[in-house]
């Protein structure tokens, strides 16, 4: 009998250990904006990027510490565009949009969630002939 406990208890530490390891390595994903693009904005965004498709990408951005008003949107957004461009270069798009599909207050810390999608997938490069 005790030992049945013991193997339940056991299990449930376990699955327990487990869970608060996945919660946590999804919030581990975020980086931070000011040390990544050598910048001092207060808000100190912390960002992430989630690939969509070949076309497509999200670029989430949360406020990092507390500031009033609304130069903290303008920070957020300032964040999330230069992540984007950045990321679009990385990817070799010439041509992109960038639209804000989600932006909410969770708090003091303000959320901004960018789709973007590159404009035309095919793209001359200098010298081609199409």
């Amino acid at each position: 009998m005790k030992t049945n406990q013991l193997r339940w208890t056991i299990r449930l530490l376990l699955l327990n250990a487990t869970l608060v390891l996945l919660a946590t390595g999804c919030a581990t994903s975020d980086r931070s904006f000011n040390q990544d693009f050598n910048q001092n904005l207060p808000t100190s965004p912390n960002y992430a990027i989630e690939n969509v498709n070949d076309t497509d990408f999200h670029v989430i951005v949360r406020q990092g510490t507390a500031l009033k008003g609304t130069d903290r949107v303008i920070y957020v957004k300032q964040a999330a565009s230069a992540v984007a461009e950045s990321e679009a270069k990385r990817r070799g798009w010439q041509n992109w949009d960038l639209n804000y599909i989600q932006e909410r207050d969770a708090g003091w810390m303000h959320i901004v969630i960018a789709d973007v999608t590159r404009k035309n997938a095919v793209e001359r490069t200098p010298g081609s002939t199409q």
